[in-house]
Formats: structure tokens, sequence, C-alpha cells
């Protein structure tokens, strides 16, 4: 559930757009060329430079792509990260004019701010998880998610509106970073199991992202979650 009171049509979109493009833009300027050499936890095999390339031939495409990771081999091994952050800033200077549908803006917004995570977590330096690109980017992938559950014959109840027959009587709960990195292919199924489940996890865990799980853990641990609450998933 948001924990904002904003209508989600009421939101900035161009607004929030501009302020996840300095947020990464910021993050890749600290870098050296070594640092593009970093796994990304995310994206088993993929470096630094496989997001960079990755999140740029994306947003060049309007974001009409799938979320999944970068995969490995993306980028050119002997290409300058210093060039790739500067392609990036190329294609997210054209967004600002083509953001005027709503739709497209959440969407761009979504992906961006999912490649943000990546690169936050390849680096150690984690934040900005209570953005407001994290409420446009669950509501974005709540309602693909629930497309997905009433075409599998399932049920699922979002802020009252049911999608699916029948009606939902158990529930799930879960932080709201930790669901929407799920629902963008960011969670191994052990770990979603681990969520607080009112029904069985497993017929749901197929329909919960719509790109493949990650088989290894991917572990984006909360480090305002104190020491000896370090094994929950949530936090009430």
């Amino acid at each position: 559930m948001r924990s904002d009171t904003t209508p989600a049509g009421d939101r900035d979109l161009p607004a929030i757009w501009e302020a996840t493009r300095e947020r990464i833009t910021e993050l890749l300027r600290s870098l050296s060329d070594d640092t593009g050499d970093l796994a990304v936890p995310t994206a088993p095999g993929a470096t630094v430079r496989d997001l960079v390339v990755h999140l740029t031939q994306t947003v060049a495409a309007t974001g009409h792509e799938p979320l999944a990771p970068p995969t490995a081999g993306t980028a050119d091994r002997g290409a300058a990260l210093a060039d790739l952050v500067a392609a990036w800033e190329q294609a997210a200077e054209t967004v600002p004019a083509r953001i005027s549908d709503p739709q497209a803006a959440s969407v761009l917004i979504t992906v961006a701010t999912m490649a943000e995570h990546d690169l936050r977590t390849a680096l150690n330096a984690p934040g900005a998880r209570d953005d407001v690109s994290i409420k446009v980017a669950l509501d974005e992938l709540a309602g693909r998610f629930s497309d997905r559950v009433a075409s599998a014959g399932l049920t699922v109840e979002q802020w009252g509106t049911i999608a699916g027959n029948g009606r939902a009587n158990s529930c799930v709960v879960a932080d709201r970073f930790e669901f929407v990195r799920a629902m963008s292919g960011r969670r191994s199924a052990a770990e979603i199991r681990r969520w607080n489940w009112g029904v069985q996890a497993d017929p749901y865990l197929p329909v919960i992202s719509e790109v493949s799980l990650p088989a290894n853990e991917i572990r984006e641990r909360d480090p305002r979650i104190p020491d000896h609450m370090k094994d929950r998933e949530f936090v009430l």
C-alpha cells in the first residue's frame, strides 16, 4: 500500500524523472575505470559497464523493454567508463521531450529506478529507498503483476481492487522496496518465500516478476535494519 497521500495521477513525473536521472549521473560521475569492472550482484556475470550500457540503450528506446537486469558482455570491455557515462547523459537529456505521456514517463522512471538500485548494490551505496520514484515503480509494476495473477487463474487484492476470480482471504506482508525489487526480477524465490505469507507462496512465484527470478539470493540489505533483525525480509 502506498504510504504517501499523493494520488498517483497527480505526481510530477517529469520532476521525478529528473531527480532520478541526477542521482544516477552523480553516482556514475564518481566512478573510475577500475570501478567499471565491479560485478553487479543483481545481474550475475555483468559489470557496472554492462549496466551503464544497458540503461543507456533502454532509455534511448523510450524504456518500453523488459525490466530484466543487464547481461554480461553488453558493454565493450575496452570502452572507457567516462565515454559510457557521457553516452548515458546524452540519452537521458532526450527524455524530457518524450515523457508528455504519463505511461511512458512511468515506464522510464521504473526502468531508471531499478538500474539506480542495481548500481547502488554494486557500489555498496544503498539509498533513496523511500524516494517517490520507488512509489512510481510500485504502481507501474503492481498493475502488471495484477494482470499476470488474473491470467494465471489466481487472485490478488491491491489497494481495494481485486484481480482474478473470487475474494482475497489471505495476505502477504513485505517491505515496499522488497516487493518492487521482486516484481522486477531482483529477488530469488527463496527470498520471496521468506516474506510473511498468509497463503502458500509457491503458486505466486511464477507471476511475481515479468522476467525470470534469479537463482541466487540478492541480499540487498537495508542498512537501517538493526543487527538483531538481519534475518528478516521486512520491517513492521
